[in-house]
């Protein structure tokens, strides 16, 4: 169907090149001969068809080249910068889109400057202290991937979860993971005891931010329940136990990083392409 149309197009504009150079053709030798000459308001139609053409050439070239998944998934935002920590590219879902669409294995191309590089695996939940397996990622809707060229703080690419905020205390993330952890007062404080001995205890915990552990010195005098509470409780590992069934425990983003030592993209006069892994346009942006 596509050669078809090829075709047609191809023999439009072998019609209209010979009505450009005034040529008719002599049925009984085969051969070409002047016409009439064409007169400048039939030369303008002429050559107006022959852009009407081309633009539909072009545009069955696009048509060709376009992946599937262009109406679902776009290139959001480059933040640019010449620290490779500080660079990312957003990509993220468009509109409403009922499945799943694996990622790892696409490419991102820069046509200015050719530097190209392949979306990378992921943890999916990660875990400090360990090392963490790697799978394949699925942008789901709603989802946002930050694609980082530089090295991970915290040594992994991961989906954020809402005890992630946790991680941002003692590591720079770029851009900020926000603090919205599980605050300590709404955890199960029934480890505790409800004496009178323990109301400075609960008071501190009713007042301790989100996203943070205590890294300073408990009054001695507060019962051993409570200290215990504060050191073992209140941090990443304890909020994912206890959260990680939760139905808004992973939220709708992705830090994924290249590893690179050197920035990618250029600050200016720059293209940047995203294709899917048959090697077909998903999105560009260019500025």
């Amino acid at each position: 169907m596509e050669r078809d149309h090829y075709l047609a197009i191809i023999g439009i504009l072998i019609i209209i090149a010979i009505a450009a150079f005034g040529g008719v053709k002599n049925p009984h030798r085969g051969l070409f001969y002047p016409g009439d000459p064409i007169k400048q308001p039939q030369k303008s139609q002429i050559e107006e068809k022959i852009k009407e053409v081309e633009r539909q050439i072009k545009n069955l070239e696009t048509e060709k080249n376009k992946s599937v998944f262009s109406e679902k998934v776009s290139i959001g935002y480059v933040n640019r910068s010449t620290d490779p920590s500080q660079e990312y590219i957003t990509i993220q879902m468009k509109g409403q889109v009922p499945e799943q669409i694996y990622l790892t294995g696409w490419t991102v191309k820069s046509t200015s400057s050719g530097a190209s590089v392949t979306i990378p695996k992921a943890t999916y939940l990660f875990f400090t202290g360990m090392l963490n397996s790697e799978e394949g990622i699925y942008l789901e809707n709603g989802d946002t991937m930050y694609l980082v060229t530089g090295i991970s703080p915290n040594g992994a690419s991961f989906k954020l979860n809402k005890c992630s905020g946790y991680l941002e205390q003692f590591q720079n993330f770029v851009p900020y993971i926000n603090s919205n952890c599980p605050l300590p007062r709404n955890e199960d404080l029934s480890s505790i005891p409800n004496r009178v001995i323990n109301d400075a205890c609960f008071d501190y915990i009713d007042s301790f931010p989100s996203c943070r552990i205590e890294t300073n010195t408990l009054p001695a005098n507060w019962s051993h329940e409570c200290t215990t509470f504060i050191s073992t409780k209140i941090n990443y590992g304890s909020c994912i136990n206890t959260h990680k069934g939760d139905s808004d425990f992973y939220q709708h983003e992705w830090r994924v990083y290249l590893r690179r030592n050197a920035s990618l993209w250029k600050m200016n006069r720059e293209n940047i392409v995203l294709y899917d892994n048959l090697g077909k346009i998903v999105d560009s942006i260019t500025y």
